[in-house]
């Protein structure tokens, strides 16, 4: 054990930036460039003001929820699923993802009257809400810089909303970054809570990793005070590489009970940062990486097993990056009102819902996806 969990860690050591943003990556840059794209992302975070310039946050907790807003530009030369890091700051706006507009916003109330603002400039087939919750292991720009290359290569036209928790951004925190995901379910609470009061729109939650840990316990937490966000109809959640314990997740799916829309939970087998975590967790099974998808499939979640699927990432725990410019099939499907996935497990060759939409062209891979639902959704041909 103590051989894999070495081999591991120089694996996930070796697959990260070479300097990591931990200092001023959000100073601004107001050079112009061509052809590049802005995404203003709304911040929510539990994470601790830092006093070092162009930095914002760092990875100590706070005791209140805090919030920010930020615009990047992304180059007409980006590569989807890829951050092109500025080799040196403030990078070239040409090349490079870099910041052209960041600051605070003081409270709750000025956070709820900038969303509401943001959201009703947009036409009204675009009052759309995305939020995410990162994982481990994660410094806070390179939360920001994820989410906006997520964003930009869904092609999502809505308000796109950052949840970011105290990570500490280094390997050896792992039980600080845990405890810290535990620390953030009522700040995750609040801004889902308030959300869902401020718009009726469609919410999708998209959360990766130990961000899982986060979304789960705040849905049951939620679902508990009778405050569940999750039984509205249009409310997707997205579980991409949950670090979470089997076990647990079966009883979190208790709690929560039954969704108007399944989750989707996106896992891969050859996952070698939940290898890590399986190592550290006693040897119990991370969600993520399970090997039974229709033991999964019968809690009342859709599987998609990326196992097969290619990737730039060698720790191989980022494929949902990779495949977010096939995120807004992926909306056709959770939207679909019934879901006909025949017996014949021919998986993403069947339609999707009454207007005959096709799994087949969710993923550009979809050959080497597979797709298990539960059994309430089968329909037999």
């Amino acid at each position: 054990m103590q051989r894999s969990l070495a081999v591991i860690l120089c694996v996930l050591t070796l697959a990260g930036c070479t300097s990591r943003p931990q200092y001023g990556a959000l100073a601004v840059n107001s050079e112009p460039a061509v052809e590049a794209t802005e995404h203003k992302l709304l911040i929510a975070t539990t994470r601790e003001r830092a006093g070092e310039p162009d930095t914002f946050f760092n990875g100590e907790r706070s005791t209140q929820l805090d919030y920010a807003s930020t615009t990047v530009s992304i180059p007409a030369s980006h590569q989807p699923g890829a951050i092109e890091w500025p080799k040196t700051l403030p990078g070239d706006p040409n090349t490079d993802f870099v910041v052209r507009d960041a600051h605070y916003i003081n409270g709750n109330d000025a956070f709820r009257a900038t969303y509401k603002k943001q959201l009703n400039a947009l036409p009204k087939a675009n009052r759309s809400t995305m939020v995410f919750i990162h994982g481990y292991n994660t410094l806070f720009a390179e939360a920001v810089f994820r989410y906006a290359q997520f964003a930009n290569d869904s092609g999502f036209k809505g308000v796109p909303v950052l949840f970011t928790w105290a990570s500490r951004g280094s390997v050896a925190n792992y039980v600080y970054d845990n405890n810290s995901a535990t620390v953030a379910r009522d700040g995750l609470d609040q801004l889902l809570t308030n959300i869902g009061k401020d718009t009726d729109g469609p919410i999708m939650i998209i959360a990766h990793s130990m961000g899982n840990w986060a979304l789960l316990e705040t849905l049951r937490q939620m679902q508990l005070s009778g405050n569940s966000i999750t039984k509205r109809k249009n409310v997707y959640i997205i579980l991409a590489a949950p670090d979470v314990d089997v076990d647990v997740f079966k009883n979190q799916m208790r709690s929560i009970g039954k969704l108007a829309n399944p989750p989707l939970i996106l896992l891969s087998k050859d996952d070698r940062a939940l290898k890590l975590s399986n190592l550290i967790a006693g040897d119990e099974g991370r969600l993520g990486s399970y090997a039974d998808d229709s033991e999964l499939a019968d809690l009342g979640v859709i599987v998609l097993d990326l196992t097969n699927v290619e990737t730039n990432d060698s720790s191989r725990h980022n494929k949902f990056a990779e495949i977010a410019v096939d995120l807004p099939k992926l909306r056709e499907v959770l939207e679909a009102h019934n879901i006909n996935v025949s017996k014949s497990n021919r998986g993403f060759s069947q339609s999707v819902g009454n207007a005959g939409r096709s799994l087949g062209t969710f993923i550009k891979s979809a050959a080497d996806v597979v797709v298990t639902v539960p059994r309430s959704l089968i329909v037999a041909d």
